[in-house]
Formats: structure tokens, C-alpha cells, sequence
């Protein structure tokens, strides 16, 4: 993911976000271009962030099952009502 290159946000996103903060501040005409600057530079730290925690070089997330020591194996058991029904069926052939 290193050689990725970086994200960038799509105008659609600044679109969006630039109108959020025109919203928030009381849709005050006349920084539209602010708004859009504000709004670009936000989206693009927060990608930056993003990418720099996903490409971290030599950082690995690796899952390990427990091992359990077992002092005695597992037996196979059949139930007490499973058995009677057996030997019923046995006797009843």
C-alpha cells in the first residue's frame, strides 16, 4: 500500500462539505471560495490521516488461536435417553 498513491477528495465531497460549513456559520454570502478552501483542506487531512494509518509499512495485524493445554482427551460420550432408545430398537428388531 506504500506505492498507493493518495486519495484526493472529489469535488462532490467539497461540494458537500463547503455547503456544511456555510450552513454552520450562518450561510453568510460572499466566502464561497473560503468555504471551498476550508472544506478541501479538511477533506484532504482527514484522507491524509486515513492513508498514513493504512499504509504503514511493516505494521501487521496477525490473529492466534489460543493453545490449550489438555490434561485428558476428549472422550465420546452418548446420552443416557439416547442409549435406552438403542437398546430398545435393538430389542424391539
Amino acid at each position: 500500500m506504500p506505492n498507493d498513491p493518495k486519495p484526493t477528495p472529489s469535488e462532490d465531497e467539497i461540494r458537500t462539505r463547503s455547503y456544511l460549513l456555510w450552513e454552520r456559520e450562518g450561510c453568510q454570502d460572499g466566502k464561497s471560495h473560503e468555504y471551498w478552501l476550508r472544506a478541501k483542506a479538511e477533506l484532504e487531512a482527514e484522507l491524509e490521516a486515513n492513508w498514513t494509518a493504512a499504509s504503514m509499512e511493516g505494521e501487521t495485524t496477525a490473529f492466534v488461536l489460543p493453545v490449550l493445554p489438555i490434561a485428558t482427551p476428549p472422550v465420546k460420550t452418548v446420552s443416557g435417553k439416547l442409549r435406552d432408545e438403542d437398546a430398545e430398537l435393538k430389542a424391539a428388531s
